[in-house]
């Protein structure tokens, strides 16, 4: 979950008065059912390691049996659970990077979104309650430095089945309202836990200056056999496969996700990326154009296509896309500098000029903007 935020969105008035999602509803499974289901598609070594982040222990179980000891009704019950974790105050230790199993959140006390539902779940499944998780996404790519897009899931959260109503229960980050979301099955949040988990090696290693590639890529590649369907997955773990060396793995894995969701830009943009290194550049320039087809409010994917156009001498193409995404995104130095580069190749010493300045004022200290202008001094001298 790509946020960071401190503000407790969980009420009893507003969720007991939220829209019920009628008809939704998943098989819940337990532990054993879900290693019986990926028998045929993980190891016997990787099932015995797999973090199942529903799963309850002896602890969660007597937890919730007290919690909800002089509850009569299943309403009673969620009011009890409810009750407990607006108390315990999880929210104040909300972190991106913490994706935790059910197990984790209630030992450590902080977690995302995905952890503190999967601690909800498990103690109202303990409690014989019907819950499950919901998908209340809406697609965020991050832009790694050499334009790798990786595609993170927005937000998970809750629902809770009484009756004929499915309550959402929400432990976001952020106080803001969720009007559309899809109940998910349980394999399918395990996915996600692990497609988390690739992120948050991914940041971790960032920050202490080493990411574990390969751990990275094992994440992703788990999330995408106990999910085969999982096209945001898919597309991740090509960008991991690229960062790792491998571009002709990370080419199917793109292709996977494109032919899973043929309607998500990033799997298009990164596999142009790969053909570009792999000097196959009419393709690669189709696969830009792709993405900006299926996107065209993005930003970088007009720079990607715009780069691709000016490789090419396709110049007046090329500046027509990287003005759109000037447009788009004012404030996106690498626009601003493909542009000053044509320009410069163009004889137009004035207009990159003004363009390589605006970079510098973006970026202080810009090499390739510092290097542009002390060409054009030379010239001009």
């Amino acid at each position: 979950m790509n946020r960071l935020g401190f503000i407790f969105t969980l009420g009893l008035s507003l969720l007991l008065g939220s829209h019920p999602a009628r008809g939704q509803t998943v098989e819940m499974i337990s532990p054993a059912q879900v290693r019986q289901q990926l028998a045929g598609r993980l190891s016997a070594e990787e099932l015995d390691q797999l973090k199942i982040p529903f799963a309850a222990n002896e602890e969660i179980r007597e937890l919730s049996a007290k919690l909800t000891a002089h509850a009569h009704s299943d309403d009673q019950k969620l009011r009890a659970l409810l009750h407990y974790f607006r108390k315990q105050n999880f929210a104040q230790q909300y972190h991106q990077g913490h994706n935790r199993t059910a197990r984790e959140v209630l030992a450590q006390g902080r977690g995302n979104c995905v952890a503190y539902t999967s601690l909800f779940i498990a103690m109202a499944r303990a409690a014989g309650l019907r819950a499950f998780y919901l998908d209340a996404s809406q697609v965020q790519n991050e832009f790694g430095r050499s334009g790798s897009i990786l595609v993170d899931y927005g937000h998970i959260m809750a629902g809770v089945r009484i009756g004929a109503r499915v309550l959402p229960v929400d432990f976001d980050g952020q106080a803001r309202k969720i009007n559309r979301y899809q109940a998910i099955d349980d394999l399918q949040a395990i996915a996600d836990f692990y497609n988390n988990l690739g992120f948050e090696r991914t940041w971790a290693g960032q920050s202490y200056g080493q990411v574990d590639k390969q751990a990275v890529v094992e994440a992703f590649d788990l999330a995408t056999r106990i999910w085969p369907d999982f096209a945001r997955a898919w597309n991740n773990l090509g960008v991991a496969l690229v960062r790792n060396g491998q571009p002709e793995r990370a080419m199917l894995a793109y292709r996977r996700a494109q032919a899973i969701d043929p309607a998500m830009p990033a799997p298009h943009a990164n596999l142009g990326h790969v053909l570009a290194r792999l000097r196959q550049a009419d393709a690669s320039l189709a696969a830009y154009h792709r993405a900006v087809e299926l996107d065209a409010t993005n930003a970088h994917y007009r720079f990607f296509l715009g780069r691709a156009l000016a490789q090419q001498g396709q110049y007046p193409q090329a500046l027509a896309q990287l003005e759109k995404g000037a447009r788009l995104n004012p404030e996106l130095p690498n626009i601003q500098m493909e542009m000053a580069r044509i320009h410069q190749g163009l004889g137009e010493d004035g207009q990159a000029r003004r363009l390589a300045e605006r970079v510098l004022q973006m970026v202080p200290g810009h090499h390739f903007a510092n290097v542009l202008i002390q060409n054009l001094d030379r010239k001009g001298g």
